[in-house]
């Protein structure tokens, strides 16, 4: 999410004045929060593809999961500009056992994106490593903890995981090696090409910039799974996941928003979920709005819409690695080198886990409220209602009959059970 400069050279101011000194110093900060064009640069070192995923490898890693049909789903119709997959996937437990589990324990609906800026490599080996952890316990020689895992998780969620979002801009990446590339194929910036408060000093008209925001709202083909996704599935969460830095953001980052102070109408919710992941990993986060933790606003973001006009209750940015970056070099700015990005990964991987039990945990909270806002026991509730209107009815035929000999009014032997009686009460509240 971050910008970066490249390819400018920053203007020295000479002596000791301190008004100089203030005056540099305001530069620098300008320099560091404005964008401009991404050209490359001599980098520190690069990716070595044995270990990362090129696209390539991360299609292979698609296909592997084919082999569990009754678990994963990948969808291949939504493509780039230059007909790249995007590879929606779906997983969740579609198995006949786990539909009469479904029937009586609604799952939180959660949405990750990664891959929209071409540079970030991380997310994506993140989001791979997380996946073959959570199919691992579905291979038929896993260990019982790792079946157990697998099992529990997946009957906690269902989850849906757009991988690669951006494949035009990785394409191109690799084929330049230019890793400062952030856009899509024509330099748009995906996370700033959606409609909440497009077009606004958080982004950029100018094509050669990184944060060039396209023509109109969702003028790239790369946008559109997001649209589509979001308009047939009612989801409870939103993740969109980058790196450069460790941060946890929570909507507003737009302009408009920042001079309004608006915030969503979940905030203190999202709070408490944002504060339990900043500390259950390795790497610890610094978490809050948008505005809170960076000097600059961002216009159009695929998490703003989110939660501005998909009124998705939790719609999060998260930065999940930077470290301390000096000089003008890009692919370690955003990832780790290629013999440390396991550990990195593995050290990331709580943070799925987290996300998937607290908002499991969230759900079922507000399924219990909706069923019966003022007791925390609905069930006994109910169970003393149809006591009640079966003692009540009773008692008016019993009335009926003038006293006589009660017991005739089953005169066809017909025997009225509670579990017959409830259903012609429907439930309130539901």
């Amino acid at each position: 999410m971050i910008p970066w400069n490249h390819g400018k050279r920053l203007p020295t101011i000479p002596g000791r004045c301190k008004g100089q000194i203030v005056i540099l110093c305001y530069t620098l900060l300008f320099y560091s929060v404005t964008c401009v064009d991404v050209e490359p640069q001599k980098e520190i070192y690069v990716p070595n593809y044995n270990v990362y995923h090129n696209l390539t490898r991360i299609g292979k890693e698609v296909e592997y999961l084919l082999k569990f049909p009754n678990y994963v789903k990948v969808y291949t119709h939504h493509k780039s500009r230059q007909n790249r997959q995007q590879y929606l996937l779906h997983i969740s437990n579609f198995t006949k056992h786990s539909e009469k589990f479904d029937n009586l324990v609604e799952k939180p609906r959660i949405l990750f994106s990664f891959g929209e800026h071409a540079r970030e490599f991380l997310p994506v080996e993140s989001a791979i490593y997380f996946i073959r952890n959570l199919t691992g316990g579905l291979l038929p020689d896993v260990d019982g903890f790792s079946r157990q895992f697998t099992q529990q998780i997946l009957s906690l969620v269902d989850l849906y995981i757009i991988l690669m979002a951006n494949p035009d801009g990785r394409h191109h990446v690799e084929k330049t090696k230019n890793y400062c590339w952030r856009g899509t194929s024509t330099g748009v910036d995906l996370d700033r090409n959606f409609g909440w408060e497009f077009g606004g000093k958080g982004s950029s008209s100018d094509t050669e910039d990184e944060e060039y925001r396209g023509k109109d709202p969702f003028s790239e083909p790369e946008s559109l799974v997001f649209q589509e996704i979001t308009s047939d599935v009612s989801f409870d969460a939103f993740f969109s996941f980058h790196s450069g830095i460790n941060h946890i953001y929570i909507p507003y980052s737009d302009t408009k928003s920042r001079q309004l102070k608006r915030v969503p109408d979940n905030i203190q919710e999202m709070l408490r979920l944002a504060a339990q992941l900043s500390r259950c990993t390795k790497y610890k986060y610094r978490f809050g709005t948008s505005h809170q933790l960076i000097n600059y606003t961002a216009d159009g973001t695929i998490f703003d819409y989110m939660a501005g006009i998909q009124k998705i209750p939790f719609s999060f940015t998260v930065e999940l690695w930077g470290k301390q970056h000096q000089g003008m070099s890009c692919f370690d700015l955003f990832n780790p080198k290629s013999d440390e990005l396991q550990k990195v990964v593995s050290n990331l991987h709580p943070l799925y886990i987290n996300i998937i039990r607290y908002l499991s945990e969230w759900k079922s909270r507000n399924i219990a409220k909706m069923t019966n806002p003022y007791s925390e026991r609905p069930s006994m509730v109910l169970g003393y209602m149809l006591l009640g209107i079966t003692a009540s009815v009773s008692a008016m035929i019993c009335l009926h009959r003038k006293f006589r000999n009660c017991p005739k009014i089953y005169t066809h032997q017909r025997i009225v059970s509670l579990k017959t009686l409830s259903s012609s009460f429907p439930a309130k509240n539901l």
